[in-house]
């Protein structure tokens, strides 16, 4: 017969040092405000048998974001086999693991109005508190929307997701098989919802969020979601000096209440309907539908900046960027040059507060990928792409869960001033 040595118990910081995983979810529970849910919880539950208590549930539903378990048969397993981790989540012993139906009546608590509440109350106060710790939190802001495919068989006609909804979006893709190597564009179709996120491009944290069926316009949600953000957030939304998105928000009530309620600029991609260097029949002056703007011999002008609420064009000739003119000195008689300024309420979609193709332009809209690695980031690593819940309700909580460690792994590296760390999720404070 042979014997297996037991060996010596251990103390909870020998449990938790620095060089054991169970960190990335001692640190996420930490930094954590649950305290009002966790108290709503249980004010739910008094009077009820309490065999499996609240603060456990939670514990066990945040650690399965942390570690990345897919479904939650899978995060019971994982209970089952890890004894460290169910002495950090305050499970006593292996009888006392919870069942799938422990995890789905907690999930329709937290689903309830109230409970989403309570949670997005948690979203806004991390968010301040990443607001009060990095001052140019805000600065930047990206708006964009991700699919998320529902968890149900698309191909039935009956859908088991009654809430979710049909949509499709252009992409382009290089299709080689075919010979040509041409990108080519096409329609993707999904059913699901849809997760629209406002995203601070400096430190690439979500600021704010929404969750709709497939089938929203995207176009239609900028304006709720900012007025959201500056309500919860009006000292962080003080700060912002230019809003981005991507084409799927061009419209001229979006560019005007940018302009307008955050006195900001809105880098917002425009949706071109005739080439770029085309004359736009649309201007009241002679330009191009970018809102360049061209001289009477038809010579591109020259940006000279914004002067209040107009924005200044040069001739080309008196510039030096174009060489001739056959109505040089018969539009004007200064040897400034003719000069041409146009209102930026004139057409706030045409002339956003900047000129649509100068550097500035293009250096601010490149930050907008910012937004496009948060969503990878909580696809790949927060299982905002892995549901296994419908409905909206569950949906909502679903993605509200995912933000929520993710924001709280922020807090944690920025209490620790550990600022390099402070986007990490998967190896966070390791």
């Amino acid at each position: 017969m042979s014997y297996v040595q037991q060996g010596v118990l251990f103390s909870f910081e020998e449990f938790v040092e620095e060089t054991d995983d169970n960190v990335r979810l001692v640190a996420t529970l930490e930094a954590l405000p649950d305290e009002g849910v966790l108290r709503w919880l249980e004010s739910a539950r008094k009077g009820r048998r309490d065999e499996y208590p609240q603060w456990v549930l939670w514990r066990c539903v945040i650690a399965k974001y942390v570690y990345q378990i897919r479904t939650y048969a899978e995060l019971i397993r994982e209970l089952r086999r890890n004894g460290s981790l169910r002495r950090l989540v305050g499970i006593e012993s292996l009888g006392r693991v919870p069942s799938d139906y422990h995890f789905s009546r907690f999930l329709n608590r937290l689903g309830s109005a109230e409970g989403q509440e309570q949670l997005v109350g948690m979203f806004t106060a991390l968010v301040a508190r990443l607001g009060s710790a990095i001052p140019s939190l805000g600065r930047v802001l990206a708006v964009d929307g991700t699919a998320v495919h529902a968890y149900a068989n698309e191909q039935r006609k009956e859908k088991s997701d009654e809430d979710a909804a049909w949509s499709a979006r252009p992409k382009r893709q290089r299709r080689r098989s075919r010979g040509s190597g041409r990108v080519e564009e096409y329609l993707e179709y999904w059913f699901g919802y849809v997760v629209h996120l406002v995203v601070d491009t400096g430190t690439e944290l979500p600021v704010g969020f929404e969750v709709t069926p497939a089938n929203v316009n995207e176009t239609t949600r900028l304006v709720p979601l900012l007025t959201g953000f500056r309500t919860a957030h009006e000292k962080i939304a003080e700060r912002t000096k230019a809003v981005l998105g991507d084409a799927g928000y061009d419209s001229v009530r979006n560019c005007t209440y940018v302009l307008n309620e955050y006195r900001a600029l809105p880098i917002i991609k425009m949706r071109l309907t005739q080439e770029k260097t085309a004359i736009s029949q649309a201007a009241d002056s002679l330009c191009t539908e970018l809102g360049t703007q061209l001289c009477l011999s038809g010579h591109t002008m020259v940006y000279a900046g914004r002067d209040g609420d107009y924005l200044k064009w040069r001739c080309p000739v008196a510039c030096g960027k174009a060489s001739a003119c056959q109505e040089y000195g018969r539009c004007t008689a200064s040897a400034y040059g003719a000069v041409r300024k146009v209102s930026i309420w004139e057409d706030p979609r045409r002339y956003p507060g900047l000129w649509r193709e100068s550097k500035k332009w293009a250096r601010l809209y490149r930050q907008r990928t910012a937004v496009e690695r948060v969503n990878g980031r909580l696809k790949d690593h927060l299982l905002l792409d892995s549901l296994t819940l419908r409905g909206l309700a569950k949906v909502r909580v679903h993605v509200t869960l995912a933000l929520l460690c993710m924001l709280a792994g922020a807090c944690a590296m920025a209490q620790q001033e550990r600022w390099e760390a402070i986007r990490q999720t998967v190896r966070m404070a390791a």
